[in-house]
Order: C-alpha cells, then sequence, then structure tokens
C-alpha cells in the first residue's frame, strides 16, 4: 500500500520536506461548488491554500491530485463544478487524479432535498463532463457507498473509488475501490491533524506511470536497479494491451468492469468494438456501448477492422444532449422498471454510451437506453 495524505486550507502551512520525506502522494482540496470565475485569485469558492500546497508538492516532485467539495443541486451546476476543478487540471499536473466528494458534511443535500438517487446522478454529470481525463474518481464513507450509491456505475464511468473508512486497519474494503481515507486524526511531526489514506500499489503505478520517478530520490530513478525493479512489479503494474476502436474477439465476457463472474458469449456475440476503457477496472473494455465488458485475459485476437461487423452506425448515435425526444417505451435504464409519462416530449440532459437521461429543462425524469427514444 501506498501511504498520503489529503489537506486543505484548515491544515495552515505544513512542512513538505517532512511530507516528502514520509508519504508517496497528496490529494489537495481545490475548493468547493461552483466555478465562479477563471481568474482563481478572486474565486471565493477555491480553497486559499491550494496553489500553495501545489507549488510545495512540485517542488519536491511529490505526487498529488486535487478534489472539489460538491454542492450541485442541479446539473448545470454539476457541469460548472466540473469546469470549476478543470480549470486547475489545466494549470498544474495532479497525476493522482481529480475527485469529487459528493458527502453531505454540513446537511445542504438534507436543507436543499437533494437525496442519494440525485447525487447518483449529479456525480455521473461531473464523471462524463470529464471524461477525456483519465484519472478521477468519487470520495465518500464506506457507509454512504455501500448502503446508497450505485458504485458499479460510478466505476463504468470513468471512477475511482476513494472510500471513506476509519478504521486505521492498513486494509481497503474492497478490491474495486482504489483509495481508502484511514483515519482523520493522524499527526505530523509538527502536530498538525491531517486525514490519512492508503491506495493499492497497481493504482498508484498506473498513476505515476508505473513509478517512472520516486520523489523520495529526487526524481532519479536507480538506473542498476531499474530493470530488475520493473520486472519484479510487472504482474502489479502490467499496462492494458488494447485501445478505444481496436476490433476483438474474445471467450468470455463480464456483466460489468467490476464483475468477478464470466459469461459464455453467445453464437455469434463474440466479437466487437472496444467504445470505452476504464483503466483499473477488473474488466476494462467496455464492447460496443453495452455489449458488455472484457479484460486481456479473455481477448483471444484483435485488428482494427471488424470486416464489416458492428460498423454500422445506428440512427440513435445521433441522439445528443439538448435534443427533443418522444419516448417509445418508458422503462429506466438503470432498474428496468417502468416510469410513469407525463409529456408528449422530453429534454435530453445527458447521453452516455446507450444511457440518456431525460427530464424537462435540467429536472430530470429517468434514465433511458437510447433505442426507446426518438428525436423529434
Amino acid at each position: 500500500m501506498k501511504k498520503g495524505i489529503d489537506i486543505s486550507r484548515h491544515q495552515g502551512e505544513l512542512d513538505f520536506d517532512y511530507i516528502a520525506a514520509n508519504f508517496d502522494f497528496v490529494i489537495i482540496r481545490c475548493g468547493y461548488g461552483s466555478d465562479l470565475s477563471a481568474d482563481d485569485s478572486e474565486c471565493s469558492q477555491c480553497d486559499s491554500m491550494a496553489q500553495t500546497y501545489i507549488d510545495e508538492c512540485e517542488k519536491r516532485g511529490i505526487p498529488y491530485g486535487l478534489y472539489i467539495y460538491q454542492y450541485a443541486s442541479n446539473n448545470d451546476e454539476s457541469l460548472s463544478e466540473a469546469a470549476h476543478i478543470r480549470e486547475w487540471y489545466n494549470k498544474c499536473n495532479p497525476t493522482m487524479g481529480l475527485y469529487l466528494d459528493i458527502e453531505d458534511a454540513d446537511g445542504y443535500k438534507a436543507e436543499h432535498g437533494i437525496d442519494y438517487h440525485y447525487t447518483q446522478e449529479l456525480a455521473l454529470t461531473w464523471l462524463d463532463a470529464l471524461s477525456d481525463i483519465t484519472a478521477k474518481g468519487i470520495y465518500a464513507s464506506h457507509s454512504w457507498l455501500d448502503d446508497y450509491m450505485d458504485v458499479n456505475e460510478l466505476i463504468e464511468h470513468g471512477a475511482l473509488i476513494w472510500e471513506a473508512h476509519w478504521n486505521d486497519d492498513g486494509e481497503i474494503c474492497e478490491d474495486k475501490f482504489a483509495m481508502s481515507q484511514e483515519s482523520s486524526d493522524y499527526y505530523l511531526n509538527d502536530g498538525t491533524r491531517v486525514d490519512y489514506d492508503i491506495m493499492y500499489d497497481e493504482v498508484y503505478d498506473r498513476l505515476t506511470k508505473a513509478n517512472e520517478y520516486d520523489h523520495r530520490n529526487d526524481g532519479v530513478e536507480d538506473n542498476d536497479n531499474a530493470d530488475e525493479d520493473n520486472n519484479a512489479g510487472a504482474d502489479d503494474t502490467e499496462q492494458l494491451q488494447h485501445e478505444i476502436g481496436e476490433y476483438v474477439e474474445y471467450n468470455a465476457i463480464y456483466a460489468a468492469s467490476t464483475s468477478e463472474a464470466a459469461l459464455t458469449p453467445s453464437a455469434g456475440f463474440n466479437s466487437g468494438r472496444i467504445t470505452r476503457v476504464i483503466p483499473w477496472a477488473s474488466n476494462p473494455y467496455l464492447i460496443d456501448d453495452g455489449t458488455g465488458w472484457v479484460n486481456d485475459g479473455c481477448i483471444v485476437s484483435a485488428g482494427d477492422s471488424s470486416d464489416g461487423e458492428s460498423n454500422e452506425e445506428s440512427d440513435i448515435s445521433d441522439i445528443k444532449a439538448g435534443d427533443k425526444v418522444r419516448v417509445l417505451l418508458n422503462v429506466d435504464y438503470d432498474t428496468d422498471r417502468a416510469f410513469n409519462l407525463y409529456y408528449d416530449e422530453y429534454d435530453v440532459i445527458q447521453v452516455n454510451g446507450d444511457r440518456a437521461v431525460i427530464g424537462i429543462g435540467n429536472t430530470v425524469t429517468s434514465a433511458i437506453d437510447v433505442h426507446n427514444i426518438e428525436r423529434i
């Protein structure tokens, strides 16, 4: 396990020489809520110590990530929160990823009627707005994740899962989680209290590109031992062998990126094109936007062309956010249950693969398979 801390302005000035010598990574709060200003010096919702912490990490080569606290109450605000953290991403190098804290520590969600289901929807909006950024994730307590959130759905939208589980046992509760906040009562050498975190070695290695540098050695790799070390850790740091756009044949398929039970493909359905990749998932490759998930172990061949298969562009691929649509079959994408139809037409709020979120304006009605709607 790799060791880290997460910090905000509440910690004040910190001894980063001590941090560099004793921790592998740092997660920094860059702010909370919406993107209020392109000039961060005027942003009232930016963390006042974020830039200082970033500068101190970069001086010492400490890998760091950023997080933002969620206050969004609708999709527009969630998109603004994504824009907020993207501004920081564009001007620094947060190799450990970008994270959204979705808890309700101050009761804001309860006060404004934001329930768990809608919190999930807003988190998905945030993740999808950052779809071009590989390393991103969701933070919440283990109980929130276990009792209220659809973790598999978050992972399938590209999320690393950062759980808070204050038992300080040095373990992460589930293999599909990437990182755990072990304690909120960890003390640095100067007595400053911080949150203490651990991360799986293989996740850390991928985020830092298989340990290309080690900040504890001033960024210089020991070349005499590099080959031996890399070979010894080959299983942990093995890079993915396929990418989006490849046409592959496979002898097994999985219902979700996190599934452990392999399914036998039906006759004639043992090939397709990779349309999405989640690098840290057990089954990282999504086939044809929804056929199922596969991994390197079950792919038996790959090529650039499907020889006529899976190349046809469906009309539904043209449906996009902002379209007006008519519902053909009112079945919820996530629950497979019918939902009530009150209107003749709906607005498309978000599209991800074959999953569309529809509603009136920015008020969500349901998620629905794009095959079950048509553009008006």
